[in-house]
């Protein structure tokens, strides 16, 4: 059993310039939350085989942080997997390299975890260079055999007060977990290595086993979207590995076999189309995913033996809070601003 208290746990890669410019505000989130929780917190780097400087700038800028490395790289999922682990306290706070907290943002996401079934907890992620919000609720539509998951919720600011808002996925770059539900849900899948779609599969696997996950509107965070994968991998290799992990997570968790029908029928229209446009990640897309057939069929095996809730059933639930009164679709149009500068912010719509 875990202590009570919070870990923050920062994931990194080659990002020393990053974690100069974003860790100080994380450091000052973390002391607010002792002095306004009253527990204790840490603070955990969980390096990627970085080989930049990363190591020896915190080892001397920032002595009293954990610093824990892998010996070679291995992508986000196994390395947040490592941060968890490590962790000594109860909660756990997944933090991106390129993202400013405020002294608010983590008491506010603690606050929901008094109810035992909450999984996990995340707020609103307005980008960084302009303040506009981009990450909020999270809605899920299964259309045309896929899932869509950009399809987003806000309450404006500042939100009223109301009934707790559940979310489909908990980004994996902002969000607080419950330690050892996440270490009995197994954590990330790590066959989603590098990167992509492992929050939004272990979200849906975390609801299907029976936990809640939670949207706070109160809670902000500022992201500078792209600063690692965006900066340093070419756009086909990455559009390549996020439709790979998109079809394992339909190929994880589709329900009936109407579902998987209608996604066998998309992923068809898919593979004949992409070609003609000149665009061939799909087909890489589908030759990894299916590289993984068996093992994806093992983990579906074992983690139906523990489903509470279909899939069908996890997104009625959630699009069933639409009709509240405070919820508001976000798109371009609806998107309010909070710029950060510092510990204070500048609010417009």
């Amino acid at each position: 059993m875990s202590a009570a208290g919070l870990s923050i746990v920062v994931t990194n890669w080659n990002g020393r310039a990053l974690l100069e410019r974003f860790l100080p505000s994380i450091i000052d989130a973390a002391r607010a939350f002792e002095g306004t929780c009253g527990q204790p917190t840490e603070v955990l780097v969980a390096d990627d085989a970085s080989t930049d400087d990363s190591e020896s700038w915190l080892r001397t800028r920032w002595p009293a942080l954990r610093f824990e490395s892998s010996a070679r790289q291995q992508g986000f999922a196994p390395t947040a997997n490592r941060g968890v682990q490590a962790a000594r306290f109860s909660l756990v706070y997944l933090v991106n390299n390129d993202v400013a907290l405020r002294t608010t943002t983590l008491p506010l996401l603690a606050a929901h975890f008094r109810d035992p079934i909450v999984f996990a907890a995340t707020g609103n992620a307005y980008d960084f260079a302009t303040g506009v919000l981009r990450g909020a609720g999270q809605r899920g539509r299964f259309r045309r055999g896929f899932l869509g998951v950009h399809s987003r919720f806000f309450v404006p600011w500042p939100p009223a007060p109301t009934q707790p808002l559940i979310t489909l996925y908990t980004t994996g770059g902002s969000s607080l977990f419950d330690r050892e539900k996440f270490l009995a849900l197994g954590g990330f899948e790590e066959m989603f290595a590098p990167y992509g779609w492992e929050d939004v599969e272990l979200s849906v696997r975390a609801w299907k086993q029976g936990l809640e996950l939670r949207y706070e509107p109160g809670s902000a965070i500022w992201h500078q979207f792209s600063s690692t994968i965006g900066s340093q991998v070419s756009r086909r290799r990455s559009t390549a590995v996020y439709e790979r992990n998109r079809l394992l997570t339909h190929w994880l968790h589709l329900d009936t076999r109407r579902q998987e029908a209608a996604h066998a029928l998309g992923v068809g229209a898919k593979l004949l189309s992409r070609p003609f446009l000149g665009r061939i990640e799909y087909w890489e897309a589908f030759v990894q995913a299916s590289a993984l057939w068996d093992k994806v069929q093992a983990r579906r095996a074992q983690w139906q033996k523990k489903q509470q809730r279909t899939f069908a059933e996890v997104l009625r639930k959630i699009e069933e809070q639409m009709s509240r009164p405070e919820v508001r679709p976000l798109d371009s149009s609806s998107a309010p601003r909070r710029r950060y500068a510092g510990q204070e912010t500048v609010s417009s719509v």
